[in-house]
């Protein structure tokens, strides 16, 4: 299972080859007006619902930060609504580190990267940052969709070309963590 990670900047390289400390952030960190590189406008979205939530503004409905919502029945200027069944709209903040599930040049210059490395075991990385955050961390390839359905593994279709592949921790404490010698193996450095 191959999994590269692009660096922003070229000496960040020797944390994953030879060991070292490395920050993880927030998730929110990602968050951004317009979508862009790493940054999103639905980065910690948690949206899972049949019908848009923000949709219902128009009917006189809004709804933040909300889980198990359940709304049936609704008629707004004579138009009956969709059944709403335990839906959720909310922000989730935690720490992720994202990788990638491909090598790719184009990739590294849409995000305006220096340098790749390919993971050696992303289940063992996991371990370690797991038993230094106090946490386990959940990972896998995230999923894309054209539809409003948003998680931390279900993105927008927008950012399919990252082909992602995440690792979610559900802290909300910035953290650096050590990463032992041969985490990773150098691909490429980017002229």
């Amino acid at each position: 299972m191959r999994k590269y990670l692009y660096l922003t900047e070229v000496e960040w390289v020797d944390a994953w080859v030879k060991g070292g400390s490395i920050p993880i952030s927030l998730a929110s960190s990602y968050l951004s007006e317009d979508r862009a590189g790493i940054f999103t406008p639905d980065e910690n979205l948690i949206h899972e619902s049949a019908v848009s939530i923000p949709s219902l503004r128009q009917h006189g409905i809004n709804i933040e930060g909300s889980r198990n919502i359940t709304i049936k029945n609704f008629t707004s200027n004579g138009i009956k609504l969709p059944d709403i069944i335990n839906a959720n709209y909310y922000k989730e903040d935690g720490l992720i580190l994202s990788f990638c599930n491909s090598f790719s040049v184009d990739i590294a210059k849409k995000m305006d990267k220096k340098a790749c490395v390919e993971i050696i075991n992303i289940e063992k990385l996991r371990q370690n940052i797991d038993r230094q955050l106090g946490c386990k961390g959940i990972m896998g390839s995230c999923r894309y969709t054209l539809d409003h359905n948003r998680n931390h593994f279900l993105k927008s279709s927008e950012d399919s070309w990252q082909n992602e592949f995440r690792i979610f921790w559900r802290t909300t404490r910035e953290k650096w963590v050590e990463i032992p010698a041969n985490s990773a193996k150098l691909v490429k450095i980017f002229d």
